[in-house]
């Protein structure tokens, strides 16, 4: 009794390793996305008023969603101390904590510390079209990705679970 009560949880813990795997890709895909709309946001509120950094900032934190929230409000919160930190240097720091984006969302991002805040408001413009273009790109690509691999994570936990339960009785 013991024996297939212990196989049954290891069966049941290999597909939920599978099915968080899964979650997982699903979790990258759904931050990107909101990234994405978060850019979108801030090309708005530039076009319509070119409003300082700070103030563009706290706008998008407040319209924005997960991630690109996160990410606005802390850069809200560190362009009061620019005594400290440069705006590049914060914009760095603070996108390389956004991990839920991965190493490519990141990379998109990175160029925007040069750029905001430091150029007229046409080219910061370009800038954040260009990398909302991009990121929307990239969600697509990993969109795609989460269905293929996605599948393929959960059939490998389910039947590695399964292999292990017949492996052990």
């Amino acid at each position: 009794m013991v024996r297939l009560m212990g196989a049954v949880l290891i069966a049941v813990g290999c597909a939920v390793l599978g099915f968080r795997a899964a979650a997982g890709l699903q979790a990258q895909v759904r931050a990107v996305g909101q990234m994405a709309g978060g850019l979108a946001l801030l090309e708005g509120e530039l076009e319509l008023s070119a409003p300082p950094l700070s103030q563009l900032m706290a706008r998008g934190a407040a319209r924005s969603q997960g991630p690109a929230r996160a990410l606005f409000q802390d850069c809200a919160r560190g362009l009061t101390r620019l005594d400290r930190e440069d705006f590049p240097s914060l914009w760095r720091r603070l996108t390389a904590e956004r991990t839920e984006l991965g190493a490519e969302g990141q990379a998109v991002l990175l160029p925007l510390g040069e750029t905001l805040g430091r150029c007229g408001a046409d080219r910061q413009l370009e800038a954040l079209s260009s990398a909302r273009r991009r990121l929307e790109a990239l969600s697509a690509r990993l969109e795609a990705d989460s269905r293929r691999q996605g599948r393929v994570y959960q059939a490998l936990g389910l039947s590695g679970g399964a292999f292990l339960v017949i492996l052990l009785l």
